[in-house]
Parts: structure tokens; C-alpha cells; sequence
């Protein structure tokens, strides 16, 4: 693991900074050298002068950081990109290691990864599970990158009052915007992706739309993938097939998994859109919009 004084030394050295400019009326020549090879701790208010000091931002620093221990850090990312391929056995292997773990940051993960298997017919979740995601959902006030996860993958399991009271609380607070960047996208794009779904099955079509229509804006202002191209054109697609523009609505449902099927995701990810969507389709409809027969694939 990279300790943050070795981060701190990539960006002096750099920079061209030597160890008596960075350390100048901050910290002692020696204690700044220690620092960097990992042999003693630094307050907080020291390492923001010290960035300050060779002109280095605490959010560049924590992204050099997190790529540098990818490994050990990023497990949220990871858990979505096996969940986003239907990669059920990277789950299950995710779920046996944190099934051993002891704490509470440990069952919080059990239960995330359980409701992603479940909802990949893979698992399933129980009540007191449930349980004990609203009670840890109730009990905190200052959200970050794992509550968001937490409760992008909860949003189908948890109470429908509780659950759109608990959007609107983080909507109202500017949670979901203040973190609407690059690192965040793809689960803050679930979180909406899911909270639409919820008012197209409840026909707030008005609701829908308008989610809809900030989740377009959102997402032009990002780095374009077809994981997410794919789930937007879905949505767009839904909503106009419901509003009775069903032609439009099943061009863009066909669209969505057409890139679906191009990128090569896994037949069971297929299986759960075309179990998902013959809820409002015909049979015809739905065969339809899964049918690649004339694409050279």
C-alpha cells in the first residue's frame, strides 16, 4: 500500500520542490523526510499547508492516492463493474471474504453485495437485512461515496415511502449534484436510473420525465460510455412507450439493447432487461426489441 507521504514526495519531487522549500516554517527538515518514507503521521491542517506550499490540490492528491492503492481502495467500483457484466462469481468470491469480516462497515457490505446477487436472481435478502439498512440510512448525516452506493443498490428493496423520502431528502441537500462528477457518475447515474424506474412502475410520468431530462443534462456533461448511453436511451425509451409514444419509445428501448448486446454483456444481464421490460411490453414488443437477427454481430 502507498502511504500518503510517498503521494506527497511524487508531487514534490515533481515539481522540483526540495525537501527544505516544502518543509520551510511548516514542519522540521527531518519530520517532512520521515513523512515521506512512511515512518510517522501528519496532522491534517500540516499536510494541507504543505500542499499548499508546492501548489498541489487535496483533490489531486486524493485522486494520485486512490490510483495508487486502486487495489485496496476501490472496492465500490469494483463490486459495479462485476454487478454492471452480471459477473455473479466475482460477487460471490466479493461476498465469502466480507461474509468473514467482523463490523459494521463489513455487514453493510454483505447486505450490498446480497441485494446485488438478488437482483441478479442470484441470492436473495432478508427483512431484518432491510431492517437494518433503514435503520443506518436514518441514523446518518453526513453522506458520502459508500452511502451513495449503499443506497443505489437498496432503492428496490427498501420501503417506497421511505425510500422517495430518502431521495428527496438528498435531492433538497444538494447531496446527489454536489457529487455529480466524474468518480461518482456511474453509481449517482444508478441512483436516478432506479428512482425512475420506481415513478414509471408507480405512472408518475410527469415525475419520470423530469428526472429523466436532469439525468440528460448530467450525463452530456460527462465522458460518454455505452454502459451508460445504453441505460439512458432505456429510460428515455420506457417513459415515451408509457406516454403512448410507443414507436419512438421502442426505437430507443431497441437501441439500448442493441449496444447492450454489442458491448458483449452477459446473457443473464440480457435475461434480467427482458424480464424487467415484459412488464409493460407485449410479447411481440419485446421480441422485438431483442431481436439482432439482421445485425452482423
Amino acid at each position: 500500500m502507498t502511504e500518503i507521504g510517498e503521494v506527497f514526495k511524487i508531487f514534490r519531487t515533481g515539481k522540483n520542490v526540495t525537501l527544505k522549500e516544502a518543509s520551510h516554517n511548516i514542519v522540521s527538515y527531518p519530520f517532512l523526510s520521515k513523512f515521506e518514507r512512511g515512518l510517522t503521521d501528519i496532522s491534517f491542517t500540516h499536510l494541507l499547508e504543505l500542499l499548499d506550499r508546492i501548489n498541489v490540490q487535496l483533490s489531486e492528491f486524493e485522486f494520485l492516492y486512490q490510483k495508487c492503492n486502486a487495489n485496496n481502495n476501490d472496492l465500490l467500483p469494483s463490486f459495479q463493474k462485476a454487478y454492471q457484466s452480471g459477473d455473479i462469481v466475482v460477487l460471490k468470491s466479493h461476498l465469502r471474504l466480507w461474509q468473514h469480516k467482523q463490523g459494521k462497515f463489513a455487514e453493510l457490505q454483505v447486505i450490498q453485495l446480497k441485494m446485488m446477487l438478488t437482483t441478479l436472481s442470484a441470492d436473495s435478502i432478508t427483512k431484518n437485512e432491510i431492517l437494518t439498512l433503514e435503520d443506518y440510512f436514518k441514523n446518518i448525516s453526513n453522506w458520502t461515496f459508500f452511502e451513495l452506493y449503499l443506497f443505489g443498490h437498496a432503492m428496490p428493496f427498501l420501503d417506497e415511502k421511505f425510500m422517495f423520502h430518502l431521495f428527496q431528502e438528498l435531492h433538497q441537500k444538494g447531496i446527489l449534484y454536489d457529487n455529480f462528477r466524474y468518480d461518482s457518475f456511474s453509481m449517482l447515474f444508478y441512483i436516478y436510473n432506479n428512482i425512475i424506474l420506481f415513478m414509471l412502475e408507480h405512472d408518475h410520468l410527469d415525475t419520470a420525465d423530469l428526472l429523466i431530462q436532469k439525468l440528460t443534462y448530467y450525463f452530456n456533461q460527462q465522458e460518454k460510455d455505452y454502459y451508460h448511453r445504453a441505460r439512458l436511451f432505456n429510460l428515455q425509451g420506457l417513459a415515451l412507450y408509457l406516454q403512448g409514444k410507443t414507436e419512438i419509445g421502442l426505437s430507443l428501448i431497441k437501441r439500448s439493447n442493441l449496444i447492450s448486446c454489442l458491448s458483449e454483456h452477459s446473457s443473464t444481464f440480457i435475461n434480467n432487461e427482458k424480464n424487467y421490460l415484459s412488464k409493460y411490453l407485449t410479447a411481440n414488443e419485446l421480441k422485438n426489441v431483442f431481436d439482432f437477427s439482421k445485425i452482423k454481430l
